[in-house]
């Protein structure tokens, strides 16, 4: 997986990072857990946000059961299932006598979620670009971050808070969301719920700004994120202004960033650089655009991904282009 971390390793390997990775993931639909909590504080006159919590909690728990269960079969499997990773320690650990058990083990079994800033606008009326919704944000990541550490504990096994890609997942649930709720403005709008904990496409943030919010809840998961900036156009005549963004980045611990800028091929000629609508040297309009859509480098993700990742990339913000105010 792209954004694939590994913390310390409670079998043995300490903070080894070859031949060690997420072994299964779940991820927590969170919007859909706002409205069930909606439901239940419209009907019992209870605080939003504790009932919110509370199922959250009970959904985690019921997370980690479905790893277990999962990584249970997975261990069940015989080693010729995947020869080269095992004998050649691509999976670091494994014991022939003992079982994959004895590699896998060393593994991440990664807790989810997906919407965080449709599940905020739920449940207070603003996301995560607002004090208001930065300080729940927070509450709901710790909750995250407690439960992984008590499994990893009780377990002996890697549980970790996972910010998910959601590369099909983000319009699956979101239709799934839809027919059950209908549409909400801030919520549903949309073919896709914002992915993990970022600050939803549309808003108008500057580069800083974005890393700002993100860098405040990265720090809460330890099995894999991704922070990223749009940029308008090539920095190679800017390395300066890119240094200063990954600086910026390392500077507030974003432990996985990326810049997109345009890089563009054409298919007639084979002229790369930034393009407009036609190739500058022959003309052609068949134009390749590489651009990041979760962390992946993909061609023409308009072929490569459903309708509401497609959404989500046209929907996004140059963030180089936001005046400060």
């Amino acid at each position: 997986m792209c954004r694939t971390a590994n913390g310390m390793d409670i079998n043995g390997l300490g903070q080894l990072k070859d031949g060690r990775g997420n072994i299964c993931p779940v991820t927590i639909v969170m919007p859909t857990i706002a409205m069930e909590a909606k439901e239940l504080a419209g009907k019992s006159g209870t605080n939003i946000v504790d009932e919110f919590m509370s199922l959250l909690d009970t959904k985690i728990h019921e997370a980690k059961d479905m790893l277990l269960e999962r990584f249970d079969w997975i261990c069940n499997q015989s080693a010729e299932s995947a020869k080269f990773m095992y004998e050649n320690n691509v999976m670091a650990g494994y014991v022939p006598e003992e079982g994959i058990r004895s590699a896998l083990k060393h593994g991440t079994l990664v807790i989810g979620q997906l919407g965080l800033a449709e599940t905020l606008q739920i449940l207070i009326g603003c996301n995560h670009t607002q004090p208001a919704g930065m300080e729940l944000a927070k509450q709901i990541e710790q909750l995250f971050k407690d439960r992984c550490a008590e499994f990893k504990k009780e377990y002996k096994l890697n549980f970790g808070v996972y910010y998910t890609p959601a590369e099909n997942l983000c319009y699956t649930a979101m239709i799934k969301f839809r027919e059950k709720y209908g549409v909400i403005p801030n919520v549903s709008e949309n073919d896709y719920f914002t992915n993990s904990i970022h600050v939803p496409v549309w808003e108008k943030v500057t580069p800083f700004e974005k890393i700002d919010i993100e860098s405040q809840l990265t720090g809460y998961s330890n099995a894999g994120c991704i922070t990223y900036v749009e940029l308008s156009g090539s920095v190679k005549h800017n390395i300066e202004a890119l240094e200063t963004l990954v600086n910026y980045a390392m500077d507030k611990d974003v432990p996985y960033f990326a810049i997109n800028v345009p890089n563009d091929m054409c298919m007639n000629c084979g002229y790369t650089d930034e393009i407009g609508d036609k190739c500058p040297m022959c003309g052609c309009a068949e134009i390749s655009r590489l651009c990041r859509v979760t962390g992946y480098l993909t061609g023409n993700y308009k072929t490569a991904f459903n309708t509401g990742k497609q959404q989500e990339v046209e929907m996004r913000q140059d963030h180089t282009r936001v005046t400060v105010e």
